[in-house]
């Protein structure tokens, strides 16, 4: 029974992410785990590790969301394939060195890190901190490879997208925003794919519940994932009728709303 509770509640999470996603452009990984964190909370599938499980299942369904974006941007020529060449292998040590990591920590340890990060993202969301754009050169190999690693790493410790800072770091050195959105989605899927890999083969000997894979739970997939994209397509039809710096300001309240909760959680 709980299983069923546990499936619908993914779905209207799901739905509710990829509709806020496209709405202000962002990434769903921030809301993702921490959706997922109260719902294996509240239902008690997951009995422990449950940061751990939503870290992976994020990234999981993270994958099948991310597809569709990069398969789309690079139809329409958005993405400079030269820097994502240069970003990804640093993306790749990251995220295993950061689901390593994790691996290592107790959920709660992981569940406090992940709500200070979720407060830098939802102060910048209120403030509206920016990169400006500005004539640089395009980033080198070592540079690509640096930053890689960080966003990398940072994927791979909580379960979300690097968008929070490859999309200041691509606006900075003058790319397009066109072109930003598009490279910056061919940073994370293959940060959620290895990810993903990580978080199974790091937690295979930990788990024992029902429906997991290592710390992957994979009902969520189709689930959260079919429903994402749904919510993306309606959020997509609403993201020109709505004034942005508002709902900006007001997702970052709602953010900040959500770490102090799953602070109180523990």
């Amino acid at each position: 029974m709980y299983e069923v509770e546990a499936l619908i509640l993914m779905a209207i999470s799901g739905l509710v992410i990829g509709f806020i996603a496209a709405l202000l452009g962002i990434g769903g990984g921030m809301v993702m785990v921490p959706a997922l964190f109260f719902i294996f909370k509240l239902t008690d599938i997951i009995p422990h590790d449950q940061m751990h499980v939503a870290a992976g299942t994020s990234l999981l369904v993270m994958v099948a969301t991310s597809i569709g974006a990069v398969v789309s941007h690079a139809r329409e020529g958005n993405v400079v394939w030269q820097v994502s060449r240069r970003t990804v292998p640093g993306i790749a040590i990251g995220v295993i060195l950061g689901a390593v990591l994790a691996s290592r920590l107790p959920t709660s340890a992981l569940s406090d890190i992940f709500s200070v990060a979720l407060i830098l993202v939802s102060l910048t969301m209120i403030f509206g901190f920016k990169a400006q754009s500005a004539q640089k050169p395009r980033p080198g190999r070592f540079k690509c490879s640096a930053i890689g690693s960080v966003i990398g790493f940072k994927s791979g410790l909580l379960g979300v997208g690097g968008g929070a800072l490859s999309v200041p770091w691509l606006t900075w050195h003058g790319i397009p925003q066109r072109e930003v959105s598009g490279t910056s989605s061919t940073f994370t899927l293959p940060a959620a794919i290895i990810g993903t890999i990580a978080f199974i083969l790091t937690g295979f000997n930990e788990t024992d519940m029902p429906y997991t894979l290592g710390f992957v739970y994979w009902p969520a997939l189709p689930v959260a994932g079919c429903a994402s994209v749904f919510g993306a397509f309606v959020g997509a039809k609403f993201s020109r009728r709505t004034p942005d710096r508002l709902l900006r300001i007001l997702f970052g309240i709602l953010l900040l709303g959500v770490s102090v909760s799953m602070v109180a959680a523990e």
